[in-house]
């Protein structure tokens, strides 16, 4: 597949301008465990953004892959961690991956996607997702472009 090529040309990339969101810049409410985005650029292109947001019991990574400013994958794994009773917090060195879910895209519209778990912050992924995963993507290349 063509998608899986140009993805992985873009993690084994280097020379990327990097830029960084903290979570007041880019969320609209604070996470208890903060969040980051950043953006990579490739010859002044967006070419990568990685989401990452830390919540009470979970955290949410996401990455979104460009090519000729169009999304055309999306990968989002979501981990728990376990709540240990001795110490009343969460054990986050023993969190596990619970959901994972892949989207491709070709032309702003959804070809395929292959969606595995849930997650007790995000909840069960469904294709439905496709058009927020769209928005979401549109504005954090317009926050990103700005930095």
């Amino acid at each position: 597949m063509e998608i899986r090529k140009t993805v992985q040309q873009i993690n084994n990339g280097t020379g990327y301008l990097i830029k960084k969101l903290e979570s007041d810049e880019f969320l609209e409410e604070g996470t208890d465990n903060g969040a980051e985005l950043v953006g990579y650029f490739k010859d002044g292109k967006l070419v990568k953004i990685k989401e990452w947001i830390g919540l009470s019991s979970c955290f949410n990574i996401t990455e979104y892959y460009l090519q000729d400013g169009k999304l055309i994958f999306r990968y989002s794994k979501g981990s728990q961690a376990p709540y240990n009773d001795s110490t009343q917090t969460f054990d986050y060195d023993k969190s596990s991956i619970t959901m994972e879910c892949r989207f491709y895209f070709d032309k702003d519209k959804l070809i395929k996607s292959i969606l595995k778990g849930s997650s007790r912050c995000s909840g069960e992924p469904g294709d439905s997702l496709a058009k927020i995963v769209l928005q979401e993507c549109e504005r954090y290349k317009k926050l990103l472009a700005k930095k």
